[in-house]
C-alpha cells in the first residue's frame, strides 16, 4: 500500500479512536485561545467559530435544575476544528485579509478530562477597495445616478469589507425604491483580488427594472368602526397622489400616519404588483377599524424626573372626533414618586400634603390630536393640563395649554424628528416654612424646538449607531413685548434653555448581545433679563435617579441657594431655600450583556452634577457612581433593576471605605434602558 494512503488511514483511525475516547470520557472544552490576531479581539473570533468553551460550574449547576436557566457542558470534538478553520478563513476573507492563513492545535488533560484549543493566525496585510464600478444603472435619472456614485466613491481606499459593501448595496436599492423603481434589486458582485498590491476591484450589478408611478389608491376597510370613517379621509391621510413616482419611504410614513390616528387595530399600505400596467402600479390600504370610543384604566409605572413612579389612572379616547381623524384623549392619574423611599406607616397614620416623607403627583390632561394639519403631513397636538408635584419641601402646581407640531422627516436625513411647540403655563410654588407656607406664582410663555437624530435599528436594545437630542426653549419674550406696547411693568424673567443629549452604542461581539453604551448630556439655562433665581424650580436642572447618576436619589444632586422671596400675603420679604441648577453636566458608560433573549446584566459608571451658574462649575464637585444591574427584556420595553454606589461623593468628607454600606448604595427600578 502506498505511503500516502497508509498515512491517511492512520489519521482517520486516530480521529475515530480519539472521538470514541472523548465520548467515553466526556472531555470538556475548557479553553479556546487565539494567537497572532491583532485586527480582531479573541472574544469576537470566538463568536465566529462553532466550537464553544464549556460553561462554568455555576451555569451547569443551574442547568441541572432547569435547562431554561442554565447551560449544558460542552465537549471537545477534534473533527470540529476543521470547520472552525474554514469559518475563520471565510471571516477574514470577507474583511479583506485575502492572504491570511490559519492552523490549530489542542492539548488534552486526561486526568481532568479537559481540553484546550489554540488557533494560530497569520493575518498579513489587508486589502482596500480601489475601483468600484456600478453596472446596470445607465438608464436611471442623472441626478439619482450622481447621488449613488457619490456614496460609493466614499468607499474607495477603505479596507475591503463585505459587510460595508452590502450596506452600500442596500442603500442603492433603498434609493431606487424611493425613486419609482419598485422592483429594483441586486444581481451580483464580482470581486477581483490583487494580492500583490493588496487591492480589491469591485463590480456591482443592479437591476432597476421599470420605474413605476401610482395609478390609483384603493381603500379596503373592515371592522365595527369602518362605517364612521370616510374613504376620502383615508386617501387624504395617505397623502400619496395619482401619477407621482412610487416611493417606499413615503408609503412607510403613510402607514405610520394612519396608525397614529388610533383608528386602526391593523393597517397596511401595499403596492398591488400583480395589477401593474405598463409603468403604473395601484396602491391598496388594508385596515381594520375598531370602536370609536374607548375607556381604559391604567397602572402607571414610569421614570419621569429620574424616579420610579407608581400610580393609577384612566384614559378616555374618542376617535375621529369632529371628523378629519381627530382624536380626543382625556387622562387623569395620581401616584407616588420614588416609591422605595416613602414612609408608608407614617403616611397611612396621618396623611398630609405637608408630610416631608411623601413625594407624589396628580395630573389631568385633555388633548386633541390631528394627523394632517394645513393639508400637510404635520401631526398637531392641542392640550390643556393641570399637574401637582409634591416633594419634601414644597408643592408645585402647573397648569396651562400647549400647541405642538411634529413634522414628518425621512429616516435617512440627519435630523429625522422635528417638533415645535408653544406653551403657556402658570407655575405656582408653595414652600413649606417652619410655621407657615409661602407662595410664588409666575405665568410663563415658552417657545420650544425639539430636534432628534435617531440612528439605531433596535430602540429596545440599541447595539449600533447613536441617538442625538437637542431641545431649545425661549421663555417670556412674547408677553414682554406686549407689555412694552401697553406701557405695563413686566417682572417675570426672560430666559432661554438648551439641552443636548448624545448616546453612542457599539456592539462588542458579532451576535450584538454585548454592547458598550456611552452618554453625554449637558444643559444650560440663562436669564437675559432678570435672574435665574426667579425661574420656576420645575424648569431647572437636577441630577440623580434611575436615568441619571445612579448612586444618588432622584433630583438629589442640585445646588441649594437661599434667596429672598416676597410673601404676597404679608407683603414681607422672606428667605427660602431654592433647588435646581442652571447648568447640567452628565456622562455615563454602560456595558450591557444579554445572557438570553430575555435576561441581561449590566455594569455602569455615571458622573455628573448641576450648578447654579456655569461659572461655578468645579471638577471637584462632579459626583461619580458605579454599579451593576439586571434586565428583563419584553416586547414592550426592558424592565431593569440597578444598584448604584457612590464612588466619589463631593459633599462628604468621609472616605468611601469608612462610610456605611447602605449610605453608599441606591436601589433603582426602571423601565427602558437608562439611555
Amino acid at each position: 500500500m502506498p505511503l500516502k494512503k497508509k498515512s491517511f488511514l492512520i489519521a482517520i483511525l486516530f480521529s475515530l479512536t480519539l472521538t470514541s475516547a472523548q465520548e467515553a470520557n466526556k472531555i470538556e472544552l475548557t479553553s479556546i485561545d487565539f494567537t497572532g490576531n491583532s485586527a480582531y479581539s479573541s472574544s469576537m473570533l470566538k463568536d465566529v467559530i462553532s466550537s464553544r468553551e464549556t460553561p462554568s460550574w455555576f451555569w451547569q449547576f443551574l442547568n441541572s435544575i432547569s435547562s431554561s436557566i442554565g447551560k449544558e457542558p460542552v465537549y471537545f470534538d477534534s473533527l470540529q476544528l476543521r470547520d472552525d478553520l474554514i469559518e475563520l478563513k471565510n471571516f477574514y476573507n470577507s474583511n479583506g485579509f485575502f492572504e491570511a492563513n490559519f492552523s490549530s492545535s489542542f492539548k488534552i488533560d486526561t486526568a481532568k478530562n479537559e481540553a484546550e484549543v489554540v488557533f494560530v493566525i497569520n493575518e498579513r496585510d489587508p486589502s482596500s477597495f480601489t475601483k468600484i464600478k456600478l453596472m446596470g444603472l445607465q438608464d436611471i435619472p442623472a441626478d439619482l445616478k450622481e447621488r449613488i456614485d457619490k456614496d460609493f466613491a466614499a468607499l474607495e481606499t477603505k479596507r475591503f469589507s463585505q459587510v460595508l459593501l452590502k450596506s452600500n448595496n442596500d442603500a442603492v436599492i433603498e434609493n431606487l425604491n424611493n425613486s419609482g423603481y419598485m422592483l429594483a434589486g441586486w444581481d451580483r458582485s464580482i470581486i477581483e483580488k490583487d494580492t500583490t498590491k493588496n487591492l480589491a476591484n469591485v463590480e456591482v450589478y443592479f437591476k432597476p427594472h421599470i420605474r413605476y408611478k401610482i395609478s390609483e389608491l384603493q381603500i379596503e376597510k373592515k371592522g365595527e368602526g369602518s362605517d364612521y370613517v370616510e374613504t376620502e379621509l383615508l386617501k387624504d391621510l395617505v397623502g400619496i397622489k395619482i401619477d407621482e413616482y412610487y416611493n417606499a419611504e413615503k408609503i412607510r410614513q403613510s402607514q405610520v400616519r394612519l396608525y397614529r390616528t388610533g383608528l386602526f387595530s391593523y393597517v397596511q399600505v401595499i403596492p398591488i404588483t400583480e395589477d401593474t400596467s405598463g409603468h403604473f402600479v395601484p396602491l391598496k390600504v388594508l385596515g381594520n377599524i375598531g370602536k370609536m370610543n374607548e375607556l381604559a384604566p391604567e397602572l402607571l409605572m414610569n421614570n419621569q424626573q429620574n424616579t420610579f413612579n407608581l400610580g393609577m389612572g384612566g384614559t378616555f379616547t374618542r376617535k375621529n372626533f369632529l371628523g378629519r381623524a381627530r382624536k380626543l384623549v382625556v387622562t387623569s392619574s395620581f401616584g407616588v414618586q420614588d416609591l422605595f423611599k416613602i414612609n408608608f406607616p407614617r403616611l397611612i397614620k396621618a396623611f398630609s400634603l405637608r408630610d416631608t416623607s411623601l413625594s407624589g403627583f396628580f395630573d389631568s390632561k385633555l388633548k386633541i390630536e390631528q394627523p394632517y394639519v394645513f393639508n400637510k403631513p404635520i401631526f398637531g397636538i392641542l392640550e390643556g393640563y393641570f399637574t401637582l408635584r409634591k416633594d419634601a419641601t414644597s408643592n408645585k402646581r402647573n397648569y396651562g395649554g400647549k400647541l405642538s407640531f411634529e413634522f414628518e422627516l425621512p429616516a435617512y436625513t440627519f435630523i429625522n424628528f422635528l417638533s415645535s411647540y408653544y406653551n403657556v403655563e402658570i407655575a405656582d410654588e408653595i414652600f413649606f416654612l417652619t410655621d407657615r407656607e409661602l407662595t410664588r406664582s409666575q405665568t410663563l410663555s415658552i417657545l420650544g424646538l425639539d430636534l432628534r437624530s435617531i440612528k439605531t435599528a433596535n430602540p429596545l436594545f440599541p447595539a449600533n449607531g447613536y441617538n442625538l437630542a437637542i431641545i431649545l426653549e425661549e421663555a417670556n419674550s412674547i408677553p414682554y413685548f406686549i407689555s412694552k406696547l401697553s406701557n405695563k411693568t413686566y417682572t417675570t424673567p426672560l430666559y432661554y434653555k438648551t439641552q443636548f443629549t448624545f448616546a453612542k452604542y457599539v456592539a462588542t461581539n458579532r451576535k450584538e448581545s454585548a454592547v458598550l453604551g456611552l452618554k453625554l448630556k449637558t444643559g444650560y439655562l440663562r436669564a437675559y433679563r432678570g435672574s435665574e433665581l426667579d425661574v420656576p424650580t420645575t424648569k431647572k436642572f437636577f441630577v440623580g435617579g434611575s436615568n441619571s447618576v445612579r448612586g444618588w436619589r432622584a433630583r438629589e444632586l442640585s445646588p441649594k441657594v437661599e434667596v429672598p422671596v416676597l410673601n404676597e400675603a404679608t407683603n414681607k420679604v422672606e428667605t427660602v431655600l431654592l433647588e435646581g441648577g442652571s447648568f447640567l453636566l452628565e456622562a455615563s458608560a454602560e456595558y450591557r450583556y444579554k445572557l438570553t433573549e430575555s435576561i441581561g446584566v449590566t455594569a455602569f459608571v455615571d458622573l455628573g452634577n448641576s450648578w447654579s451658574n456655569v461659572k461655578k462649575t468645579r471638577i471637584s464637585e462632579i459626583a461619580v457612581a458605579s454599579g451593576f444591574g439586571f434586565r428583563y427584556y419584553t416586547m414592550i420595553a426592558p424592565f431593569r433593576i440597578d444598584f448604584g454606589f457612590k464612588s466619589y461623593d463631593p459633599y462628604s468628607d468621609k472616605r468611601i471605605l469608612k462610610r456605611k454600606f447602605f449610605d453608599l448604595m441606591e436601589f433603582h427600578f426602571g423601565i427602558g434602558e437608562a439611555f
